[in-house]
């Protein structure tokens, strides 16, 4: 009887023991991998829109390639991707928001980004005026909406600080002709219509001009010989009026005057197909 009582003890014992001592040995069950915010870095560097950062999909870092090719094309620029795709990265509002939130950068006339951490968004950069910061400003409010906090480091150039302001007119003008002589701005065939590789060229003149706000400029229209001389200067003059209406609507202050010579001022007096394409031109004076 006395020896039952032993074993039955011993038994309980061991029980005992293996609940407090097992445990601690035994591995706990994995937890489920910790979600990370998306996160986004975009920026202009040394000639290039730079992508970094972290998002949930690959339909989002294409959606996002994609407007930063388009940006890149109009600033000639290239697209230098540095963006991953981690399926332990949370999804997120915004991330469909960052193709309209790229286009911010194209206002800037300095170096500019725009940095998103899953809780903020940080744009920082310069532009030309008051009205460029406000259409940043509202470009940025379907962020807030989605719940990002904005930092707003955005400065507006002043001509007695900005160091583009003090480019003289002469050198301004010879920047301009390299321009237009490297790639002009065309046209759809008998047409006001300026081509997406027009636009591009005029993108880049709004850059240099924007070093000289108050400067009023000629945008002389031409086209080449041949042509009835009354429908030519109708074309030059309408074409002439395209291009104003395109500095002016991306927020060129300056005092435009925009005039038609038809074909009265050819490049060449020659008529070879070469010289005609030459006369057919829009020119920018100061």
């Amino acid at each position: 009887m006395r020896r039952t009582w032993v074993l039955t003890g011993g038994a309980v014992a061991l029980m005992l023991l293996g609940l407090v001592c097992i445990p601690r040995h035994l591995s706990s069950p994995p937890r489920s991998a910790t979600m990370t915010p998306a996160s986004l870095h975009a920026s202009f560097e040394q000639g290039s829109v730079v992508l970094r950062g972290s998002l949930p999909t690959e339909r989002s870092k294409a959606t996002i390639l994609e407007q930063a090719q388009a940006l890149a094309a109009k600033t000639r620029m290239r697209v230098s991707d540095q963006l991953t795709v981690d399926q332990q990265v949370k999804a997120a509002i915004w991330v469909d928001m960052v193709p309209q939130l790229l286009s911010v950068l194209g206002v800037m006339v300095e170096r500019g980004s725009i940095i998103i951490d899953g809780r903020s968004l940080l744009v920082n950069g310069q532009v030309a005026g008051h009205r460029e910061k406000a259409e940043i400003l509202q470009a940025l409010a379907p962020a807030i909406r989605a719940g990002l906090r904005i930092e707003d480091r955005v400065v507006v150039a002043s001509p007695a600080t900005s160091s583009s302001a003090a480019v003289p007119l002469s050198a301004l003008q010879l920047l301009l002709n390299q321009v237009l002589t490297t790639a002009s701005i065309e046209f759809e065939p008998k047409s006001a219509t300026i081509t997406t590789k027009g636009q591009v060229v005029l993108d880049h003149i709004i850059t240099l001009l924007r070093r000289a706000p108050d400067t009023p400029i000629e945008i002389a229209g031409h086209t080449d010989v041949g042509g009835e001389a009354e429908y030519d200067m109708q074309l030059s003059r309408r074409r002439a009026e395209a291009v104003k209406q395109y500095l002016t609507s991306h927020g060129l202050p300056n005092p435009f005057t925009a005039v038609g010579y038809g074909s009265t001022r050819p490049l060449s007096q020659g008529r070879s197909q070469s010289g005609h394409h030459r006369s057919e031109r829009i020119e920018l004076l100061m």
